[in-house]
């Protein structure tokens, strides 16, 4: 199954990437949404880092409606973002490289 995964410019400013479930011409049904976060780099402060933060992390709603009235744009994310929203919401556990072990 393909998930719907979409950027999603609100009028606030923020940016969020979540998975739309349903766009209507008044809302848009999404699951699992975080914020886009813009972080200074500790090594090279003319490239910010960027990072995935909970959106509505004090909601127990699994789909959340938003108004499209709050909505500027809706986006499609680049490869890498989708790579990395995947590895948060991912049933699959996947070990680190340094924990995999091997026959010597």
């Amino acid at each position: 199954m393909t998930k719907n995964i979409k950027l999603i410019k609100l009028i606030t400013g923020e940016q969020i990437m979540a998975e739309v479930a349903e766009n209507t011409s008044i809302a848009l049904k999404v699951s699992n949404p975080t914020l886009i976060v813009v972080l200074p780099s500790k090594n090279n402060s003319q490239q910010p880092s960027i990072g995935l933060a909970p959106w509505a992390e004090f909601s127990d709603d699994k789909e959340i409606s938003i108004d499209k009235l709050h909505v500027i744009a809706i986006m499609n994310p680049i490869k890498d973002f989708i790579e990395q929203y995947n590895r948060i919401f991912s049933k699959i556990i996947t070990p680190s490289p340094s924990a995999l072990i091997f026959p010597t």
